[in-house]
């Protein structure tokens, strides 16, 4: 052991979620020694709330009969980002993603249940999300297990703080160990699998274009702060033209994902904003992504959702419009509603949810104008009636009348599940200088990477963010094995 370090790995992997673990697991296969480190006490980050992962003429496609080729992945990645994503390195994703299937089935002992989409009615979308049976979380549990098995050695409560280099190359890492110690931790290459920025305010409102960093709900992990990027930049990488692409997607304050009053918000039927202006196509609302981006832009940065009882008992006997991934399903009966609603509505704290026998009186629960919204609401349901959306076109099939009371209205804030693309990468996952030369040793992954997107989560192909973690993982290790035997590291 040199004298300089602590310990010494042919790699560190700096982070414990999907992107790491693959990395890592795939590391100690390739004949590597591999340190893994996670600042928080448990792994997964946010991979942990993923149902899925993308992927595409994959065997589990096949074996149902599902055809997406590569080409479609391809092309559709590309004008979904209006060509500002890297096509080199798009390429090569959509090229492994197959491989990444076998992987995660053949050698960690994933069981796929289905290949989907996340909602029926959206057009265009592929059917690329591979659901593994106790979604990514027992995954992940799986890659633990597997990457502890074959030698990884995994340190949790232990923050990298610093990426060591000398002679332009890196040499290893300096962290804070699970009892406060510094420790230097020796290293032919660092990968970054960091999670990203989305817990940041700070790096959110210095990155987007929103200013709601204090604001925005963190339905992620709460250690991607933004660690690995700061890091890299230190180390002499650079940002991404892309950086500051978000998922986002309209959220309720205080509920969790499964909450069915949370997925009553987000339905395509009449909405309002502070000033209880209608303000858009509520059908939006199909593609949670595009709901996201727009609830990020209004004043505020939420809107209400109001319907009536009879949209109520549409819900609850027919089933909802859109559900959220595996937490509420797409077209659900959503019986357990009315008590949940009938609940928040009496609860003297909570301040997002309201229930009223007339508009005039939910209007002043809002704290809006009651003329505004009567006005609002009565051109609404002249729409409606007529079975056209004169003013923003919203499909007949989605207008549901404001009519018979008692009503409710449901205040949706922006909420975000991950930042997406923070360094400039080539296609081998290395980290890049300015002059756009790789960074000896310094590699980056998963949501610390970008390329992948342009401004927004392409939502069209289901499972991107996941599928890329565990597909860049792994070709990101094996990049480090082969440069290492080659003498390049």
């Amino acid at each position: 052991m040199s004298k300089e370090f602590d310990a010494s790995y042919d790699v560190v992997v700096i982070g414990g979620g999907a992107a790491g673990f693959s990395c890592a697991d795939q590391a100690v296969k390739d004949g590597l020694t591999c340190a893994l480190l996670e600042k928080e006490a448990q792994i997964g980050g946010s991979s942990v709330f993923a149902e899925g992962h993308a992927a595409f003429d994959s065997d589990e496609q096949a074996k149902r009969g599902i055809v997406v080729t590569k080409s479609e992945g391809f092309n559709t990645f590309m004008t979904y980002s209006h060509w500002r994503a890297n096509p080199k390195l798009v390429s090569r994703y959509v090229g492994n993603t197959a491989s990444t299937i076998k992987k995660m089935r053949d050698e960690v002992g994933a069981i796929y249940e289905d290949v989907t989409v996340t909602a029926l009615d959206q057009p265009g979308e592929l059917v690329t999300w591979h659901l593994p049976e106790g979604e990514v979380a027992h995954l992940l549990e799986l890659l633990d297990a597997d990457a502890r098995r074959r030698g990884v050695d995994v340190f949790l409560s232990t923050a990298a703080t610093e990426v060591l280099k000398e002679d332009g190359k890196v040499v290893g890492i300096v962290a804070t160990d699970a009892d406060g110690k510094e420790v230097r931790i020796g290293a032919k290459a660092v990968v970054i699998a960091t999670g990203g920025f989305a817990a940041s305010p700070e790096l959110l409102d210095k990155y987007t274009k929103y200013g709601i960093g204090e604001q925005i709900i963190n339905a992620g992990g709460p250690g991607n702060t933004g660690d690995g990027l700061r890091m890299a930049l230190e180390a002499g990488g650079i940002e991404h033209r892309n950086i500051g692409t978000l998922l986002l997607f309209p959220f309720m304050r205080d509920k969790t994902p499964v909450s069915q009053v949370n997925c009553a918000g987000m339905q395509p039927y009449f909405w309002v904003d502070a000033d209880g202006h209608r303000f858009t196509n509520e059908v939006v609302g199909m593609n949670f992504g595009h709901a996201g981006d727009v609830v990020a832009t209004l004043p505020g940065a939420f809107y209400w959702c109001i319907f009536d009882q009879a949209t109520l008992a549409h819900m609850v006997e027919d089933g909802n419009e859109i559900g959220l991934g595996i937490y509420v399903c797409n077209h659900e009966k959503m019986i357990g509603l009315p008590a949940e609603l009938d609940a928040d509505a009496a609860d003297p704290e909570r301040t997002n949810v309201y229930s009223a026998a007339t508009i005039e009186d939910l209007a002043g629960a809002m704290g809006v104008d009651p003329d505004v919204l009567r006005h609002e609401v009565d051109a609404y349901n002249e729409f409606c009636d007529a079975g056209v959306d004169a003013r923003f076109f919203k499909t007949d099939k989605y207008l549901r009348p404001v009519t018979e009371g008692p009503f409710y209205a449901l205040k949706m804030e922006t909420g975000i599940m991950v930042s997406m693309g923070a360094l400039s990468i080539d296609e081998f996952m290395r980290c890049l200088t300015p002059d756009d030369e790789p960074i000896p040793g310094l590699y980056a992954v998963g949501c610390d990477a970008g390329g992948l997107f342009g401004e927004s989560y392409t939502l069209s192909i289901p499972g991107s963010s996941n599928g890329f973690a565990l597909t860049s993982g792994w070709l990101a290790a094996d990049d480090v094995a082969s440069r290492i035997q080659a003498g390049e590291l």
